[in-house]
């Protein structure tokens, strides 16, 4: 958990929205994810996860969006981002 708790993000369906994002910081970190819909229909859509090796970009890794997700920062990923397409309304907080 963050110092000042968890960060909350309005996620429009249809539209990506970058959920987690650093610059020139090479410590590891973990972010635990959760994810809910505004309805209460079940979480549908795609996330997109791009780490770098200092300055070489890495290949993104793409996957289903789900209630619950972890995202690991590693050593060298000095350029690191974290995106989301959800299907329907969401709203997704990162601790």
């Amino acid at each position: 958990m963050s110092l000042f708790g968890p960060k909350r993000y309005e996620c429009p369906a249809g539209r990506w929205t970058v959920i987690i994002s650093s610059a020139f910081v090479q410590l590891p970190a973990a972010f635990d994810v959760r994810v809910t819909t505004r309805d209460g229909s079940p979480v549908q859509g795609w996330f997109s996860e791009k780490k770098s090796r200092w300055v070489f970009p890495g290949k993104p890794v793409e996957g289903k969006l789900a209630p619950r997700l972890t995202f690991e920062r590693g050593l060298w990923n000095t350029f690191y981002s974290v995106q989301v397409l959800p299907s329907v309304d969401c709203v997704v907080e990162v601790d």
